[in-house]
């Protein structure tokens, strides 16, 4: 049914969930497993500084080998499914961006990713990642509670 599924996974117990509901959707499909680890206003920090470029550029590489790291521990949870599995990292302030950038550059078909199960007002506030995705991607997305 599908031939590329991006999952994006804030590398938690409830990213866990969003991988297994891939998996288990993929099939012979491709799953990718994508992290985005925010930056936070790093660029505003390292213009404050004396090698502003290079400051950047070291900061940004060490949040992604971080972030790399978290992801390949989260896969290899999975245990045998994780040959299954493409990580990729990607660094950001707006991980919705990111998501709906790389799901279209990778021409996949679904996006599955986790929403945090809170009462209505928490929800209101917390999942505007979602939602983001959920209004702007064109692919379809599946949300896992």
């Amino acid at each position: 049914m599908f031939k590329h599924i991006l999952v994006a996974t804030d590398c938690t117990a409830l990213g866990d969930r969003a991988i297994t509901m891939a998996l288990r959707l993929a099939a012979d499909a491709r799953v990718t497993a994508l992290h985005v680890a925010r930056d936070y206003g790093m660029a505003d920090f390292a213009a404050a500084s004396f090698q502003a470029g290079r400051d950047l550029h070291d900061l940004r590489e060490r949040l992604s080998q971080a972030a790399q790291r978290r992801i390949q521990q989260v896969i290899e949870r999975f245990g045998e499914s994780a040959r299954r599995i493409e990580a990729r990292v990607a660094i950001g302030d707006r991980p919705y961006e990111e998501i709906i950038a790389t799901a279209d550059r990778l021409a996949c078909d679904l996006i599955v990713m986790a929403t945090h199960g809170r009462g209505a007002v928490e929800s209101a506030l917390l999942g505007s990642q979602t939602l983001k995705v959920l209004s702007l991607a064109r692919q379809p997305v599946l949300v896992v509670r």
